[in-house]
């Protein structure tokens, strides 16, 4: 999904003039980075999740979705997990739409997907929260996996992200972005 993005913004903003670089950073780092205005703008946020920070502005231009899903080796640890103070539930650190969601269980919060999976694989935890994408991609890489139960948790909207500093842009840029995607959409 990145890749994909990354273009459409290109797009939008050469189409004003602008040249862009995009950074490989972590999802809480480039929040706190854009808080504080050390970043100009950030590739996509959840829409929803976001829209209250004032230290940044949300294009109000829904530019693709992420899917939240739950991963467990043993399907059955999927059935009502909400409610089930007995399961221990996985997540990366600073990934919002996981720390949002509410639950019984004993979370455990990792710094990577490796461990968040690893930890999945060797049987300490039972659930693993994790956006569908990452998780094809992550689990796409690996060999002689076994069967890992999956199950939809929520959907967010996503949307490009502006530094305050860049408030300027966000009319031209709203425009240039809803064009692109009614493009996107009548192919």
């Amino acid at each position: 999904m990145s890749l994909q993005l990354e273009q459409l913004l290109k797009t939008a903003y050469l189409q004003l003039g602008y040249r862009t670089e995009f950074i490989a950073l972590p999802s809480e780092r480039r929040l706190r980075l854009l808080q504080h205005g050390e970043l100009d703008a950030d590739l996509f946020r959840s829409c929803e999740l976001d829209e209250a920070h004032s230290e940044f502005i949300v294009v109000p231009v829904t530019i693709g979705a992420l899917h939240l899903r739950a991963y467990s080796l043993d399907p059955q640890q999927l059935i009502n997990w909400q409610q089930r103070p007995e399961l221990t539930i996985s997540h990366i650190h600073g990934f919002k739409m996981a720390e949002q969601q509410q639950f019984l269980g004993k979370r455990i919060t990792v710094s990577s997907d490796q461990q968040a999976f690893g930890l999945m694989l060797q049987g300490r935890v039972d659930v693993l929260l994790e956006d569908s994408h990452t998780a094809k991609k992550f689990l796409y890489q690996k060999k002689d996996l076994p069967n890992i139960a999956e199950q939809d948790v929520a959907d967010f909207a996503v949307c490009h992200v502006l530094s305050n500093k860049q408030q300027s842009l966000l009319n031209s840029l709203t425009t240039q972005l809803q064009l692109s995607m009614a493009k996107t959409l009548a192919l």
